[in-house]
């Protein structure tokens, strides 16, 4: 009963902070929520123009920016929150708010598995991606894959059996009182469980093209015409890794209070709950920089919405 008091007391012994430090992390919440919503919208918009991108890709890379779009919209009530120093909404709307957002977190999870196994069919199975990935399949995964993440918060409810609570900690509405196991679960499932399937899949899919590098050099052709495949593979490894650094401190944070004698710093306990959060605009910034056709339709996207930076962005366009 100790561990679970020591994670109850996140919530009710919580000591106020100066206004100052209020200020702060209202304008640290609000950044990340404007950097969610903004990034995910033009990368939206960029998606639909590229051209080099797989018509699969494309919707699944698509239903990945529309979750964690949805995820930041649902952030703008905590800024709220941050800055009155206290959770003004209810209790309706704080457990609808949980329900969405872990919602929101599983179908970001899941689309991220659906584009590396995609990747992986697409280079395992060349002649026979273009049959099984069509746009009507994949369409009919996505909705599929949102029916379940909805069914995944919905249960998150049913398996705490305790209602959601704004943590002040956290400045979050969440299951504080869940029990051990389903806070296990969460890590194992939500984290643990896909990091290792990426990663098997990546391993498999390196060494393919590390097999496929070494048949086209032994045939004398240095120059291969899967240079597309490595850098989206490249690209959507960093997704991977991005995911599992966010995902895994929190996660893994949460589990480990509830081990007899284990305390936490409330400033680590809030840092890591939004570093969770961070993951939904960080895809953006991977898909530019690593990403040239991206990079390319979104500063085109944005000289056309904001025409008074071209000026200014016109001289490193030369540069590069």
């Amino acid at each position: 009963m100790s561990t679970v008091n020591n994670i109850n007391s996140t919530s009710t012994d919580y000591e106020g902070l100066s206004p100052v430090l209020i200020a702060l992390r209202t304008c640290f919440i609000a950044i990340i929520a404007l950097l969610i919503i903004s990034g995910n919208i033009l990368s939206i918009a960029v998606i639909r123009r590229v051209t080099n991108l797989a018509d699969s890709t494309k919707i699944l890379m698509t239903s990945l920016a529309v979750s964690d779009l949805s995820l930041g919209l649902f952030t703008l009530p905590y800024v709220v929150a941050s800055g009155l120093d206290r959770w003004p909404f209810g209790d309706i709307v704080c457990e609808f708010v949980t329900i969405y957002s872990l919602s929101c977190f599983a179908m970001s999870v899941l689309s991220i598995i659906s584009i590396n196994i995609e990747r992986f069919l697409a280079v395992t199975r060349p002649y026979k991606f273009p049959v099984w990935c069509t746009s009507s399949r994949v369409k009919k995964a996505v909705v599929f894959l949102a029916l379940l993440s909805l069914c995944v918060g919905l249960s998150s409810k049913l398996a705490s059996q305790v209602s959601a609570e704004f943590c002040d900690v956290l400045q979050v509405c969440y299951y504080i009182k869940a029990t051990p196991f389903v806070i296990t679960c969460t890590l194992i499932l939500g984290d643990i469980f896909p990091t290792l399937l990426m990663s098997y899949i990546y391993y498999r899919l390196i060494k393919i093209s590390r097999q496929h590098e070494q048949r086209l050099n032994q045939n004398g052709n240095i120059e291969a015409n899967n240079n597309h495949d490595n850098k989206a593979l490249k690209t959507f490894l960093v997704v991977t890794l991005t995911f599992a650094g966010c995902y895994t401190p929190f996660l893994t944070l949460q589990t480990a209070m509830y081990l007899p004698g284990v305390s936490t710093p409330e400033w680590l306990q809030f840092l890591t709950a939004w570093l969770l959060t961070s993951n939904s605009m960080f895809n953006v910034i991977i898909y530019y920089l690593f990403n040239k056709a991206f990079r390319q339709k979104a500063k085109k996207i944005l000289l056309e919405r904001f025409p008074c930076c071209n000026r200014a962005v016109g001289p490193f366009e030369m540069v590069s």
